[in-house]
């Protein structure tokens, strides 16, 4: 009750958009001052409180605002908007939140020099790996902080950053998640051009987490593997590629520079229009955000403006989303989970980490980035394109109105089948005009399980947002969206680009049924079609397509075979109807749409069914078309 009261205190105090605030001309510095006035705001200033100094989170799911010790990584944030403002307050608060961070560092056994992410935790059963972000940001902020800091202080703080950096030299690399290795690279390199008394094999540590377990990791795709033993957009385009960047920076190495910019060239694809991170097909998609692209990574800004000044593209992309950051993605200085979470408690207050973590990032681009300002645009910005990446079966496809996702990922080595929808389906679709975001479709995870308890909040049975086939036979219920071997092709017609994928319709635990299925997509200039065949033995089958559903948003049957969506956001009427179809079907509107919402990516979607049976093992043939009536 106590850290309750004394939080809603702190949070009173808070004023935004301050004076100097909106006196900033550099987009980056004031969302700097915007993100560290919101977490200033929530610091213990109470000397007598054990955790003086600390930042008090804002959540209350899954825990009751808690106390994350990674909140500590807003040391850096808040010493670089001091260096930027010369406001004592945020000097004061960076050595406070570090001096506390000091206090609950581990002193012996196995983990002596880390920090748990899970906090309090007396057994040392947490995850320490993270101690990599907030030796960094310790470590950027102390040549700052060093000339207003006691002898003591500075003598605690060397000695603590040495600490945890022999934590990092024992302890990595991470083979299981490749973000900790770039990231624990740069952050030796930098320990050892800060602190007093560094070592020579820090040095060689980092190099070989650099250049032995990250770089070499790179496929011939130029994607970065080992994100859950496969690739995750979210982390390598908000987390390992800016750490390979700065890694390059602070040793001034072209070569490795050039590295980062060659896997931002395709992972930078995933920009939307809009300035969201389509992060619908990763390994890590259970905590999807459209800003940035996962929940907990520093988050992408900080990538595009390590290396703007090897493409103009870059500074292009890094400005829109650092853009639909500002515009869509916050509320009262706190960056929320997606478009739709202040409709849940589950979700609103939000968690204080994509704020610090973001704040982290935006911090870094401003201490490191490039002034580049040749006006240029990025790929989502042009159109009439697409990629296919065979390896990975996923198709990114831009036409004139239109930008979506297709996937039929498979990787579920590490992280289970549930937790990421596939088989062929699109997994996001961004339509121009439509709602308040342009997101028509999107997708979550198939079942929503907290696989990441702390970061995940604590939800009633929801279903997925992801557009399906299903049927239930013998107590089972199978999908194509559960198929993790599918064969995909994508390929340009002539007025359209063909994206097709074919597998077996399986089970939540991969039991294969005797049915397979083929889905074709046709993405045109301003409308899509989608083909949805069955073959095998007669069931009576569902077609799931949820659509956004923003705010006023209205749904009704025109009549048998077409639904019209009507968004508040535009006068145009949409259309999703069936125009061709070999066995008899019957639409249905917003069954269960109450459990058609996902914190991760924060969206609630509206169901359409299509309805149907098949009374023979011969191929059944469905076509839908979804555009502007």
């Amino acid at each position: 009750m106590k850290r309750i009261l004394v939080f809603l205190i702190l949070v009173f105090q808070l004023t935004f958009h301050s004076s100097e605030l909106m006196a900033q001309s550099n987009p980056y510095e004031s969302t700097l001052l915007t993100l560290c006035d919101a977490l200033l705001a929530t610091q213990i200033n109470y000397p007598a409180d054990p955790n003086f100094g600390a930042l008090v989170c804002p959540s209350t799911n899954p825990e009751i605002h808690p106390i994350h010790s990674r909140g500590a990584e807003s040391v850096y944030p808040f010493a670089i908007t001091y260096k930027l403002t010369g406001k004592t307050k945020y000097r004061d608060a960076a050595i406070k939140l570090g001096n506390w961070l000091i206090t609950i560092q581990e002193t012996t056994g196995k983990k002596a020099g880390g920090w748990s992410e899970i906090w309090p935790d007396p057994e040392q059963k947490g995850w320490f790996g993270t101690t990599t972000d907030q030796l960094i940001s310790m470590a950027g902020a102390f040549p700052i902080l060093k000339p207003f800091l006691s002898a003591a202080e500075i003598e605690k703080w060397n000695s603590s950053m040495a600490k945890a950096a022999e934590f990092v030299m024992q302890t990595f690399p991470v083979r299981s998640n490749i973000n900790y290795n770039p990231t624990g690279a740069a952050t030796l390199l930098l320990v050892y051009q800060t602190i007093d008394k560094p070592k020579q094999s820090w040095l060689v540590k980092a190099d070989s987490l650099m250049n032995t377990y990250t770089l070499n990791f790179v496929d011939k795709q130029n994607f970065l593997i080992g994100e859950g033993f496969g690739v995750d957009e979210g982390y390598n385009i908000a987390q390992s590629i800016g750490y390979i960047a700065l890694y390059g920076i602070l040793k001034n190495d072209f070569r490795i520079r050039q590295i980062a910019a060659d896997l931002l060239k395709q992972h930078y694809l995933f920009v939307y229009p809009n300035g969201s991170v389509d992060n619908s097909w990763g390994t890590r998609s259970f905590k999807w955000s459209y800003e940035s692209g996962t929940k907990t990574a520093p988050g992408v800004y900080f990538s595009f403006a390590l290396l703007a000044d090897m493409d103009p593209k870059f500074d292009a992309a890094g400005l829109k989303c650092l853009e639909y950051l500002n515009q869509k993605c916050m509320k009262d200085g706190w960056i929320v989970y997606g478009p739709h979470a202040k409709n849940h408690e589950s979700s609103s207050p939000p968690c204080n980490y994509s704020t610090f973590a973001r704040a982290q990032s935006i911090a870094l681009a401003i201490e490191y980035g490039s002034n580049a300002t040749t006006k240029s645009s990025f790929p989502a910005q042009e159109n009439n394109w697409y990629k296919f990446f065979p390896e990975m079966n996923v198709a990114v496809i831009r036409t004139d109105k239109i930008m979506a996702t297709v996937s039929a990922y498979g990787e579920i080595r590490r992280y289970p089948r549930p937790s990421v929808c596939r088989g062929g389906s699109i997994s996001n679709l961004w339509y121009e005009g439509f709602g308040e975001n342009g997101f028509m479709q999107s997708s979550s995870t198939a079942s929503y399980q907290r696989i990441e308890g702390m970061h995940m909040p604590i939800e009633k049975d929801l279903l997925p947002l992801t557009p399906r086939i299903e049927f239930n036979a013998d107590s089972n219920y199978f999908s194509n969206i559960f198929e993790d071997v599918d064969m995909m092709s994508a390929d340009k017609e002539a007025d359209n680009i063909k994206v097709s994928t074919s597998g077996d319709m399986k089970t939540i635990n991969g039991t294969k049924s005797k049915v397979n299925f083929s889905l074709t997509h046709r993405f045109y200039a301003d409308y899509l079609t989608k083909e949805i065949t069955v073959k095998g033995e007669s069931q009576a089958f569902s077609l799931i397509e949820p659509i956004v559903n923003d705010p006023g948003t209205k749904f009704y049957l025109k009549n048998d075979s077409t639904v019209i969506i009507k968004t508040n956001a535009s006068k145009t009427e949409w259309e999703l109807k069936v125009i061709n179809s070999t066995v008899p079907f019957k639409i249905t509107l917003g069954t269960d749409s109450e459990k058609y919402w996902c914190p991760f990516p924060a969206v609630e979607a509206y169901p359409v069914i299509i309805s149907f049976d098949t009374v023979s093992e011969a191929a059944q043939t469905i076509k839908i078309f979804l555009g502007k009536k």
